[in-house]
Formats: C-alpha cells, structure tokens, sequence
C-alpha cells in the first residue's frame, strides 16, 4: 500500500537560512508516492533524501497522500493515502438518494463486513491490511457492544476481488460494510451494496466515488486546506502564494485551495508549480517569489513533502521570501522528519493530527498487538466505531443504526486521532489540528476540535 514511486536523490543538505549560495539539494525522478495506502499518509517511508519514518504521526498524513499516487500511475484512483489522500477532483459528489428503511436492532445480531486486501500480491498492501482488521477490532473490544459481529472478507486487492467479497457479505447477512480500500474497488463495491441497500464505509478519498451507498473516510486534503487557511485567516493572514509540485496532487490542491481561500476571506496574490527537480525548482521559484513580494503576500502554501518540500522551502528563502516575514503553510504530509531537519520550515504552520491522540493510539495499538500502528490501524479502528456507536446507540434508544440519518449526525464520531462526521454527499470531514515547526518537534497551536458541528 506504501509501495514508493522512487525519487532518486545524490546526498545533499538544505542550506541555512544565513547561507550565501543558493541551496544545492537535487530532487530529480518521478514524483515521490506509494500505492493506495495514507494516511495519511500518511506510514510509510519518503524515499526522497532516504527519509526513515517517524512514527504514526507522520505516517498519518504522508501515506495518505502517498496513495493516490501509485495508483495514478497505474491508471487507477488511489484508495487513501500521500505523501498524499486521494486527488482533490473538480467533480462534486452526487448526493446519497433516500433508500428504503435498513435493518433495525430489534430484527437481529448485527453483522458489519470488513473488506481489505488480505491476499493482496503486494507484502506492503496485505501488511496494511491486517492493520484496518487489528484496528477494527480494536475498536469493538474497546466499545464492547453486544450482538454486534464483524466479518473480515479478503478482496486480494482487485475490483473483481472486492465486487466478490461484497456479495459474500451480503449472503452473509451484512448490514454494513466497511471498505475496501481502493477507489477502483470501491466502485466495484457500490452496486453490489446499493441493490442490497446497505451502505458502504470506504477508507478511500477519492471523491469521485462518493455518493449512493458510499461514504468516503480517508484524510482528505480539503479538510487540510481548510483547516490551515481558515487558522491562518484568523490570524490575520489575507494574502497567499503557492508554490506546488507538478504532479497530480500538487494541481489538485491548487484548485481546491482556490475555493477555500475565498470562503475565508483570503486572495491568492501569486502561484506558481514545478517539477520536482533542483533545476526546475531553480527555473520557476524567482518568478513565485517575485510576485509574491509585488503582490504583498503575507504567507506561502507549500503543499509538498520529503526532499521537494525542502527544497522548494530553501530555494524561497534563499531568493528573498523568508520567514517569519512571509508565514510558509503546509498540509498533513509536512509530519514528518525531513520537516524538522530543514531551517527554513522552522516556524511554518500546517494542519495535521493531534499529536497526543496519535500518541496515545499508538500506545493501545502497540499494547495490544506487540508493534507500532501503520496508518491504515486508524482508518480501520475509525470504521468500526462509528458501527460500534450507532449499534449501541439504536440499543439505547431504539431506530435503525445504519439509517442515512444516523451515519450523517451532525456532531459526527470521536474517532481515534481527532472527530469524524460523515455528510450527506458521501463525504466525509475530520477534525484537525494545527501544529508548528520546531527545530525537534512539532509544537501544537490550535487542538482538533472534539466534535465536528454542520459547517464545520
């Protein structure tokens, strides 16, 4: 699921802000990623600069992104992921339609399928696979609902693979599905739960397939984007620039970013993209940096990761746009070790998980099954304990637990590292922290919200 589209780098380091020469870092080859697995995400490791991985934290947001970009590359929508979650697409999701009433606790157990790509060729893929199962049942332990039943169905990693999976559970009786992990997959899911009137949970972020039965629940970069930039509106920061790879994520999130910025009251004065090498870094960045400073921008988005992120950062100062005179931003993949280790982020501000909630699920997930937590632990505990509550809240109260209305409450779930609520276009919106650039550590600014309310 990690699996990385190489960035071949010569060793190099990052020059401090008091250099005199400009920064002499080289990134060259095709755009860091991995397969579909994020989260978050980030997990998982940057190939860029041979950047080991720093723990859940940082897996979090970098893998998230990193998924999307594997399965671009294959001609596929990534699941989750990314360095990056799945590509910001233009497409608005199409609107769950009303369905006919589902199951209520009073007809029965409960039974919630878990769809993940256990037999999946790739060892990363299958390995992330047993991290959604352990963290699905996790959860249930932890909630300890009674009559309610989760079913792991193998999906081998294929379209095929999952649309067979899908109708074994709904043989079996399922009243949710949960997954799977691929956006392609997930496709190949929705008419299968749709016919069956059950709905569908993915742990994908690919948009495009929201909507019907499905409810998309991977990070999200809109979430990041909005989180940011409405922290950094508050601060008084009306003015931005971005200065963002070429590479499908990168163009994504300049689009996105256009929208949001404007709901926050902030114009976008200048931007600007590269290919992820020193060249083209060197070729575009005085440009960016020129109109940044003509146009007054009082902040930077730079939505990159690993050895570009560095890079991009160092050239930007080294020209003339320096910190903490101009604020540089930056989105979930920023958590991440290459980050500390560059002078130049030192002070910059992204969006991210809440450190202590990520700490804190480490610790229970590595008590329980012996190792640290991948990425896909939280998108699979985060799953099944939005099954797990609404079970036990139709127990409580009567009502159908997986009801559209349900799935959609407006304060949403607690979810493992920070609010989730599902919304009625088959979206979903985490709550986010926002976190600043230390010289060792990331320093929290603002908490995640505990619950998620409409608007939000």
């Amino acid at each position: 699921m990690h699996a990385s589209i190489p960035l071949t780098m010569p060793p190099a380091s990052s020059p401090a802000k008091t250099t005199a020469s400009p920064p002499c870092a080289v990134v060259t080859g095709p755009a860091e990623g991995a397969a579909a697995s994020r989260p978050i995400p980030p997990h998982a490791r940057q190939s860029a600069g041979n950047i080991a991985p720093v723990g859940l934290l940082r897996a979090l947001k970098a893998a998230a992104r990193r998924a999307a970009f594997t399965a671009l590359a294959a001609g596929a929508l990534a699941a989750c992921a990314p360095p990056p979650g799945g590509p910001v697409v233009e497409r608005s999701p199409q609107p769950v339609q009303p369905t006919e009433p589902r199951r209520d606790v009073e007809s029965g157990p409960m039974t919630v399928a878990l769809l993940a790509p256990l037999g999946a060729a790739e060892e990363r893929v299958a390995g992330d696979a047993t991290a959604l199962a352990n963290g699905a049942r996790m959860a249930l332990a932890d909630m300890g609902v009674r009559g309610l039943t989760l079913r792991v169905k193998d999906t081998r990693g294929t379209p095929a693979g999952a649309r067979a999976a899908a109708e074994e559970a709904v043989a079996d009786g399922a009243s949710l599905i949960i997954g799977p992990l691929f956006a392609r997959s997930t496709s190949a899911v929705a008419p299968v739960a749709k016919a069956a009137n059950i709905p569908v949970l993915s742990f994908s972020t690919d948009r495009t397939v929201a909507g019907g039965p499905v409810w998309i629940t991977g990070f999200a970069p809109e979430d990041e984007l909005d989180r940011i930039l409405g922290f950094a509106s508050r601060q008084g920061i009306s003015r931005i620039a971005i200065y963002a790879p070429d590479i499908p994520y990168g163009a994504a999130v300049m689009r996105a970013s256009r929208g949001i910025a404007a709901r926050h009251g902030i114009s976008i004065v200048a931007e600007s993209s590269y290919p992820r090498s020193f060249q083209d870094i060197q070729r575009t960045a005085p440009d960016l940096v020129n109109d940044a400073n003509a146009f007054g921008a009082e902040a930077i988005l730079l939505p990159d990761f690993g050895q570009g992120l560095t890079t991009a950062s160092s050239y930007v100062d080294f020209l003339g746009l320096p910190q903490p005179r101009v604020r540089y931003l930056g989105l979930g993949q920023w958590e991440a070790g290459a980050t500390l280790r560059e002078p130049t982020l030192e002070g910059g501000w992204f969006a991210g998980a809440d450190v202590e909630a990520v700490d804190a699920f480490s610790r229970a997930y590595s008590a329980r099954y012996g190792s640290r937590p991948p990425f896909m632990a939280v998108l699979g505990h985060d799953a099944a304990l939005i099954a797990a509550t609404l079970v036990r809240d139709a127990q409580r109260g009567g009502g159908v637990p997986f009801s559209d209305a349900a799935l959609t409450r407006e304060g949403g779930f607690a979810g493992a590292v920070g609010a989730i609520r599902l919304n009625p276009d088959g979206t979903s919106t985490r709550g986010l922290a926002v976190l600043e650039v230390g010289s060792r550590r990331f320093s929290l600014l603002e908490p995640a919200p505990s619950r998620l309310n409409a608007g939000l």
